[in-house]
């Protein structure tokens, strides 16, 4: 799973690795490694995140394949980009 933008997993990680045995839905994959990453459970529950598997935007009910490749993009890329605009540099007061 790469985690892109700002977020990372709860050791820090933006990449992470988990081996399937066999496949499973994209829901059941976040809910087997959520103490991993908390922050992404959350944003998941609120509907703040986009999920893909392989090239193709996922649903909760996307199949993952040991080898397929998870992406998480925010939403919010104010909150979550990597490159923070400096405070004060244009919108509204």
């Amino acid at each position: 799973m790469r985690l892109l933008g700002n977020l990372t997993a709860s050791s820090g990680e933006h990449v992470l690795a988990w081996e399937l045995k066999e496949p499973t839905t994209l829901k059941q994959l976040l809910l087997d490694h959520q103490e991993e990453i908390p922050g992404i459970i959350k944003l998941w529950r609120e509907t703040e995140c986009m999920f893909t598997v392989g090239t193709r935007i996922a649903a909760d009910v996307t199949v993952v394949k040991d080898g397929d490749l998870v992406k998480v993009t925010p939403h919010n890329s104010y909150l979550y980009s990597s490159d923070h605009p400096l405070a004060g540099t244009g919108g509204t007061q």
